[in-house]
């Protein structure tokens, strides 16, 4: 089984060696690593995000009454904050506010596009399934992980975890139909959701979508990512 030595590979120093003078860059000191991750985190952050009192200076009120919003549960959370205390949110952060027309319509708003996309894509549609969408939105969490956070965006993403979890019930990577559907529903995956910050790992608890149903399964079974779609290995 090949797994990554390093994730990401950036954050090792790549003329480490280990005592018989071979490459290993998994042998970088903690202090390099954490400092090699430490920047790493915030070029992502800096490169995929905004500043939240920018972005929110032109709104009405400006920044203090869109800080009040999330202050009040309105809105969601920040996506990262910087070491030095900057909030940072999506480019987009703002779009589905003003496609509900406003704080008070938003939630009712997310709820019937979530619901009416859970139903297209076969999805419990349940009002407190709905809620529990609602719940993780307003955390701030998916606007770390998703390209757009949108209620569509959500369901899909719920679709192809949900997809990629019953495929690993039972694993059939020489099967040709198991294997186009894992490779699927990792690629559409992958397609919706942003990469990742170096150290949201540890501010999370554990791997992140993209290393759990991307990276790693991508190791785990090289053969369905390498062949061609319909070719049993």
């Amino acid at each position: 089984m090949r797994y990554p030595t390093t994730y990401p590979a950036a954050a090792a120093d790549q003329h480490a060696t280990d005592l018989a003078g071979r490459p290993c860059p998994r042998l970088t000191g903690p202090l390099e690593l954490a400092r090699r991750l430490a920047e790493l985190d915030e070029q992502y952050i800096r490169a995929q995000f905004v500043e939240l009192d920018k972005l929110g200076a032109s709104r009405d009120g400006g920044t203090q009454a869109v800080r009040k919003l999330m202050a009040d549960g309105r809105l969601p959370q920040p996506a990262y904050r910087l070491v030095d205390g900057t909030d940072m949110v999506a480019g987009d952060f703002f779009a589905p506010l003003d496609a509900a027309g406003g704080a008070e319509a938003l939630p009712e708003w997310f709820r019937s596009r979530y619901l009416s996309a859970a139903r297209r894509l076969g999805l419990s549609d349940s009002p407190a399934e709905a809620d529990g969408q609602w719940t993780e939105y307003h955390s701030g969490g998916y606007g770390v992980c998703l390209k757009q956070a949108t209620p569509e965006a959500i369901a899909e993403k719920a679709l192809y975890v949900t997809t990629i979890e019953r495929l690993l019930l039972s694993p059939q990577p020489d099967d040709a139909s198991w294997a186009e559907q894992l490779r699927t529903a990792v690629d559409s995956l992958a397609a919706i959701e942003r990469p990742g910050a170096a150290l949201d790992p540890p501010r999370w608890g554990g791997p992140m979508s993209p290393q759990w149903y991307g990276a790693y399964l991508r190791a785990y079974f090289p053969q369905v990512f390498t062949s061609p779609i319909g070719v049993a290995s």
